[in-house]
């Protein structure tokens, strides 16, 4: 209101005033189409600088938010397996201007995990699109005795309780349960905030083995620090040619692979979810990308967000079964 105006009376004046008005908030749904972005859009990343999908969340933002005419800013809010930065998500207004980079931590294998989760992963998000399948390397330190995997089960079962691994998530964590549970052999888990920390241990001869991204591991596999010693995927990983998958050399069945979609909190509106997927599938479909993916280890693996919706429930189903043959326990 302005001023004395603010003590007008009703007058025919303001009457018609008052029917433009409504006019104009019936007219907002298509106009907001139209209107969004209209300020800086954040991308929470629930995992620190330098993982996967850290890297992942920065170049995305930087494409997406040329496609959209908007800067898209990248907040990294690592903690508790991811859980900390998705109750941040869950609690933030449904306006298109808080995105989440999601992955199975979150919405797939938590869950399964925690006997009190701090969000509900379906009634509490907006789906957008589903981004990537993330295969994951295992490595040790360049020093470690065993050459390949054969080698490193038979020193796990001649060396019972000195075997360690690091895990940033869920995906490094049941990755390593599902060697110990097959391979029957002992280990013990040291948790990170992050794969970047772990690796930094796995280095320095703290930890034994860390099973994680490629995006992280890759440098050090080419410079000689780390070895490889297999894929979790039934396929060979573009970027790493030759490490062989484990299924292949020591553990016969084995098949794991990570994922990343893009949320929002619930109630992001129709018309901005279909902006925000298909801007994000633009970029995903330029050989920039394909090419920016392939070398960190990742395979673009997009969907609509009907699409985004159900993976999460198949990817939920089967996280309950990788976490109980795993065996691990909710905590």
């Amino acid at each position: 209101m302005r001023g004395h105006k603010a003590a007008w009376s009703f007058t025919r004046r303001a009457a018609i005033a008052g029917a433009f008005a409504a006019s104009a908030m019936a007219l907002m749904p298509a106009q907001a189409q139209d209107a969004y972005p209209s300020k800086m859009i954040r991308l929470l990343v629930p995992f620190p600088a330098g993982s996967a999908t850290d890297v992942e969340a920065r170049f995305l933002a930087e494409k997406v938010g040329a496609v959209l005419g908007q800067k898209i800013l990248v907040d990294n809010k690592p903690g508790a397996n991811a859980n900390i930065g998705a109750a941040e998500v869950a609690r933030s207004a449904g306006d298109g201007y808080t995105l989440y980079l999601a992955t199975n931590s979150t919405h797939s294998a938590n869950v399964h995990l925690y006997n009190k989760m701090p969000f509900d992963p379906v009634a509490d998000f907006t789906p957008i699109a589903r981004l990537t399948r993330n295969p994951l390397v295992m490595v040790v330190n360049k020093d470690f005795p065993a050459k390949d995997l054969k080698e490193f089960i038979a020193y796990g079962k001649a060396n019972p309780g000195k075997l360690s691994y690091g895990s940033g998530n869920t995906g490094s964590m049941a990755a390593a349960q599902l060697v110990r549970s097959l391979a029957s052999i002992d280990a013990v888990r040291i948790s990170y905030p992050g794969t970047p920390q772990a690796i930094t241990d796995l280095l320095g001869g703290r930890i034994e083995f860390v099973i994680t991204d490629v995006a992280v591991t890759r440098e050090f596999i080419n410079n000689g620090s780390l070895r490889a010693l297999g894929v979790t995927t039934v396929q060979r990983v573009s970027s790493l040619p030759n490490v062989p998958p484990m299924a292949e050399v020591g553990l016969p069945g084995y098949d794991f692979a990570a994922w990343s979609g893009l949320f929002g909190p619930k109630n992001v509106p129709a018309d901005v979810v279909e902006k925000l997927n298909k801007a994000f599938l633009q970029v995903m479909a330029t050989d920039e990308a394909k090419k920016f993916f392939a070398d960190i280890g990742l395979e673009p693996d997009v969907s609509s967000p009907q699409g985004l919706a159900e993976h999460v429930i198949k990817q939920t189903e089967l996280w309950g079964k990788i976490i109980k043959e795993s065996g691990l326990e909710k905590i």
